[in-house]
């Protein structure tokens, strides 16, 4: 089944502005990790908001696992589809762990409190993602790389088939990038799928099944990272030189930017 599928999405944000989406089209299958690339400004960001129902498309056709996203309450959508911003608020009271509970907000009634099982989702969720040791701590008090794993475990426990996440590893060490591609990779193989805005394409070689090269509004490449992490589609819309060479060890593309000393 296909989770996501846009078709000739378009969106611009003000009134004679350029489209910030261009008639995009793109799909998340079940089982399928993609990553959308792309220099800054090329609608990334806007196009992770459109595929969670945050924005709504101005022009084409979103399905969320065949449904129409129009006609979805926000709590259907949220069933379906978790969504990490890039910058997640910094300054909250909450705990680690009450933040972890919202996600599951979308599986509560209207004046229902959480309950034991909800309480044992957060619980899983912030073990995923590396922050149990945190959740009695308030977020407004963490460092960015915890902040991040602790709004990472919110969209775990919303329990959608489907994860936006917009800039996921942004603030994360090493270690903790690889803890969540290895999430990510785990749900795709249990029937999930994720649909990732990342600027190392390094990174996104690694993670992702598929990458979507956007720029302008426009997607100008679709495909496996072999096919996409080339210098020939890399440096037209990059506007710089890339050196693309394959990892001695799994064969996945490397990109570094060409830099003269």
């Amino acid at each position: 089944m296909t989770l996501l599928e846009g078709r000739e999405l378009r969106y611009r944000h003000a009134e004679g502005a350029s489209e910030a989406v261009a008639g995009v089209s793109i799909a998340v299958a079940r089982g399928e990790v993609v990553g959308v690339i792309g220099p800054n400004a090329a609608g990334k960001s806007t196009l992770a908001r459109l595929c969670c129902g945050l924005l709504p498309a101005q022009h084409g056709t979103l399905l969320l696992q065949g449904a129409a996203m129009a006609r979805l309450s926000r709590r259907d959508r949220a069933r379906r589809v978790a969504f990490l911003p890039q910058n997640p608020p910094h300054d909250l009271s909450f705990t680690a762990r009450e933040v972890a509970l919202m996600g599951r907000a979308p599986h509560l009634g209207l004046w229902s409190l959480e309950g034991p099982h909800d309480l044992e989702r957060a619980n899983a969720a912030l073990s995923e993602a590396d922050a149990l040791d945190l959740a009695d701590r308030p977020v407004s008090q963490l460092s960015g790389g915890e902040r991040q794993r602790v709004f990472l475990a919110r969209a775990f426990a919303q329990e959608a088939a489907l994860l936006v996440l917009d800039e996921p590893t942004a603030a994360l060490d090493l270690a903790h990038q690889v803890l969540l591609v290895n999430a990510l990779r785990r749900r795709a193989r249990d029937g999930g799928g994720a649909l990732l805005v990342l600027h190392d394409l390094a990174l996104a070689g690694a993670a992702c099944d598929r990458l979507v090269l956007m720029h302008a509004g426009r997607v100008v490449a679709d495909g496996t990272p072999a096919d996409v992490l080339r210098p020939e589609v890399l440096e037209p819309v990059y506007g710089t030189e890339v050196e693309v060479m394959a990892n001695p060890v799994t064969g996945q593309p490397l990109v570094a930017p060409r830099i003269s000393r």
